[in-house]
């Protein structure tokens, strides 16, 4: 697959909290690494220095690779004094071969108004450079400033305008607008909820997405995945791909016909997902809730088993939520099984309750969500848990991070739970490093990968760093989808024999079904 990325940073960076290429030659092996044609791609000195000096900076660094890296230009409001105006820019990007500009609101202190940024964009859009909005979005529950993304885009109809990193609550908030926006696109590395492509294309087509991955700072294996992993047309993969980043680009369009590649399920890699859920939810809108649709994706993107707990159950109705996991491990034996959901405040004082679910068919956990408790995970309100855990030799996922210290004591005291420390490996490891420790000390101790921001490298990092074994891959589906979540594994830089050992056989040993 030809893949054409329009988010692509390039130069270093002040901290060592975002891992940089600073050099063409490193960026060049990356992209090689993830199967990455050709790049959009801006300076890092013009997004944490200024961009005046970063713009140039950046058509120095690329000459003599432009056949694969394309620049685009960080750009400012007009501000007198400060750099060149929008009648003199756009020239000198036409001049350049520059064929984007970038803005950055947050970090270089100014709103998306169209009244600080009319002049830029008037400009612009008179040479149909495409306008690339980064806000930043630090998690997908984030709400971005939707009525100053609409007024732009009315104000400014022939300016192709594309919005970075939405997803999770983007599809609430702009699907019954969207078809009225012609000019708005959304670029892919952060769209993840379940059936988000597909659902996306049938809707409103296939033009509007626009293939693009954050690197360095988050990892590309989640956009990739999720091209290769969705039950998309090869004509649909193809545009998202890159065909829709050429044209905007004014870049000659190829149009090959694309087959999946995809190397899980049949004869490729088994999965078995620790970590999904059942059930709608009130944070965000996704297509896929129920037993029979979440199997039927399972099928579509080859995941062989999932462990699921009801949203009902870690919510407000454990009672309603459990009965309902426990119906769909009896719909779908041997591809659903449960985690009975235990909430303090049904429980703790009703065990017997709750022990009775722990030897229904197809339970083989338990699930703590200590956030949505409201409950601290060393509470005496979950001991019953942890207790009837190590009775019956369960795992417990939990939702919620003990200290270290208190984690040690209560694996050392309850030898025969297993505790797996939801969405911990998900982390950069040099965030986590007490519990690696931890991990090396006490092999009931696991960490599952699941998280919405995968960070480029940690995963491999993390691997090298601790036991292998106590590492398990879940998805969180549906509110993150398989194949986003799979990204992290199949496209890291470590063995298939490791991919294999995280993905199936650690799941395996630890679950007895």
């Amino acid at each position: 697959m030809s893949l054409f990325d329009i988010n692509v940073m390039l130069g270093p960076t002040a901290t060592d909290s975002e891992p940089s290429l600073p050099t063409v030659d490193d960026l060049l092996r990356e992209m090689d690494r993830q199967g990455i044609a050709e790049a959009l791609v801006y300076s890092s000195h013009a997004q944490y220095g200024h961009p005046r000096e970063g713009n140039r900076e950046l058509l120095h660094q690329i000459e003599g690779h432009r056949d694969r890296l394309h620049p685009c230009w960080m750009a400012l409001p007009p501000t007198p004094g400060e750099r060149t105006t929008p009648e003199d820019l756009v020239p000198q990007m036409r001049d350049n071969g520059v064929l984007a500009a970038r803005i950055l609101p947050g970090k270089h202190n100014f709103p998306l108004s169209r009244r600080i940024l009319g002049p830029l964009l008037e400009a612009l859009e008179a040479k149909a450079i495409p306008l690339i909005i980064d806000l930043e979005r630090p998690h997908w529950s984030t709400i971005s400033p939707w009525d100053d993304i609409f007024s732009v885009c009315e104000a400014f109809p022939r300016l192709p305008i594309i919005l970075l990193r939405e997803g999770g609550v983007t599809g609430r908030l702009l699907y019954d607008l969207w078809k009225s926006l012609p000019n708005l696109y959304l670029e892919t590395s952060y769209l993840q909820t379940a059936r988000c492509l597909e659902e996306i294309c049938q809707r409103f087509g296939s033009g509007r997405l626009l293939f693009g991955s954050g690197i360095p700072r988050y990892d590309a294996g989640g956009a990739i995945a999720t091209l290769h992993g969705s039950a998309l047309t090869d004509e649909q993969r193809s545009d998202i791909a890159g065909n829709n980043a050429r044209g905007l680009l004014r870049l000659q369009v190829s149009q090959p016909s694309v087959s999946r590649v995809w190397p899980v399920g049949s004869g490729g890699l088994r999965v078995w997902d620790i970590h999904g859920h059942l059930g709608p939810w009130y944070k965000l809108h996704y297509p896929v809730h129920d037993a029979p649709a979440t199997v039927k994706r399972m099928d579509e993107v080859g995941i062989e088993r999932l462990n699921i707990s009801d949203i009902k159950a870690i919510g407000n109705d454990p009672d309603a939520g459990n009965a309902r996991m426990l119906r769909a491990c009896a719909e779908f034996p041997g591809r659903i099984y449960g985690y009975a959901g235990y909430a303090p405040s049904k429980y703790a004082n009703n065990v017997a309750a709750f022990e009775k679910l722990l030897g229904e068919p197809g339970v083989v956990g338990i699930k703590l969500h200590c956030a949505l408790h409201e409950t601290p995970p060393d509470s005496p309100k979950y001991r019953p848990a942890y207790e009837l855990a190590n009775e019956a030799e369960l795992p417990v996922l939990c939702h919620g991070k003990l200290a270290p210290e208190d984690l040690r004591s209560l694996l050392t005291e309850l030898p025969k739970m297993s505790f797996i420390a939801a969405h911990m490996a998900g982390s950069a490891p040099e965030s986590i490093g007490p519990y690696i420790e931890l991990a090396r000390e006490c092999p009931n101790f696991y960490m599952d990968a699941t998280s919405s921001t995968p960070l480029r490298g940690a995963f491999a990092r993390l691997v090298a760093q601790m036991p292998a074994e106590q590492i398990l891959v879940g998805s969180d589906f549906p509110i993150m989808d398989f194949p986003y979540q799979l990204g992290r594994v199949l496209y890291a830089d470590i063995s298939d024999e490791l991919k294999r050992k995280v993905l199936w056989e650690n799941p395996s040993r630890l679950f007895r079904v």
